[in-house]
């Protein structure tokens, strides 16, 4: 196994799964699939990038809200900020198909 393949546990629309590694991947409408497959899906999306997503959206939800302390909170760069909008919008969208 090498270490640049994709695995669909470390991918972000991973989800329900159970103790033996089986769950669903959103981005194929629920298909089963396994923790340790080799994800093939173009949107392939890590859990560390969510979480940076959702930091970058939270930095400027902060910043939009203590806007009379600018000091405190920097706004997030425009192309991170977007991209963080796009992978919401993303998950959003799927999600909610399922």
């Amino acid at each position: 196994m090498e270490d640049n393949e994709k695995r669909c546990g470390e991918c972000s629309w991973f989800y329900a799964g159970d103790s033996y590694g089986t769950g669903c991947c959103a981005l194929g409408f629920a298909e089963l699939c396994h923790r340790d497959d080799a994800c093939d899906k173009q949107q392939f999306v890590s859990r560390k990038e969510m979480r940076h997503y959702l930091a970058v959206l939270l930095q400027a939800n902060l910043y939009r809200r203590d806007s009379h302390v600018p000091a405190f909170h920097k706004m997030p760069s425009p192309t991170e900020l977007g991209k963080a909008i796009d992978f919401a919008y993303e998950f959003i969208k799927i999600y909610s198909n399922l």
